[in-house]
């Protein structure tokens, strides 16, 4: 799990000598605590879940006919450089022992059903953006714990009780920097990181892990880069302020 947290106290409170003509003084914003949970491999994982005899080997759930498409392909296949929304025939040629497996969306529904009931135990706030992630707001949440960090941590534990399955988990104060964070450190994300402000890990993001960032990749392993030139939200930031426009 990774953890953001902004630079400054941006809660802090104008005094009355800089606003003279106020008669009361500004109330402090509310910093929010946003947590983003993403289910690790999910349709795969449930697969090899299902099926000991998958465990531990390269798993794609998809067709395997000369149309099909990977939806989802387990850790294992993934460093063989397979990955959801690849043609089956290319994802077979990159790893020639891949296993294919049937799509049960029903069953993936279910498991689905059953981390959301976790997660309204905790704040009715809940954006599911997916079958396998959601943001959560758990600023004012229902167990009136003060810790986010505390509540993804929970959150997790129960999820791999209930379901035998892992996430990972993003703390921060926006939804953007919490998704971020919690693909940092893919699979089950038990790290605990508290940098002083976001820039830090967006410094070395790939672009195309940027949302709404369309990035072209050659197809193999180069990384992708912007129309730019830049691979990473740290060099595109450092383009001349004419080049963004």
């Amino acid at each position: 799990m990774f953890m953001l947290a902004p630079d400054c106290d941006r809660d802090e409170r104008r005094s009355k000598a800089e606003e003279p003509n106020s008669a009361v003084s500004a109330e402090p914003a509310r910093q929010r605590k946003i947590l983003h949970i993403d289910m690790d491999a999910f349709y795969a994982s449930v697969e090899q879940r299902d099926a000991p005899e998958l465990r531990g080997k390269p798993v794609a759930v998809g067709g395997s006919r000369e149309r099909g498409v990977v939806a989802a392909a387990s850790y294992e296949a993934r460093k063989f450089g397979v990955h959801s929304a690849m043609p089956s025939v290319t994802a077979k040629r990159k790893c020639p022992d891949l296993i294919f497996v049937k799509p049960r969306f029903d069953v993936y529904k279910a498991v689905s059903l059953q981390i959301r009931a976790i997660f309204a135990q905790y704040t009715p706030v809940i954006e599911p953006l997916s079958l396998d992630e959601a943001y959560l707001d758990v600023t004012e949440n229902l167990k009136g714990i003060a810790s986010a960090t505390q509540i993804a941590e929970e959150i997790r534990a129960k999820i791999r009780t209930k379901t035998g399955l892992t996430a990972s988990a993003g703390v921060s104060y926006n939804k953007f920097l919490a998704k971020l964070a919690s693909d940092y450190r893919k699979p089950d994300g038990p790290l605990r990181h508290h940098p002083e402000n976001g820039t830090r890990l967006c410094r070395d993001v790939a672009c195309r892990k940027i949302p709404r960032c369309r990035a072209s990749d050659n197809g193999e392993n180069e990384p992708a880069r912007n129309r730019d030139g830049a691979r990473s939200a740290g060099a595109d930031l450092a383009l001349p302020s004419r080049a963004l426009r």
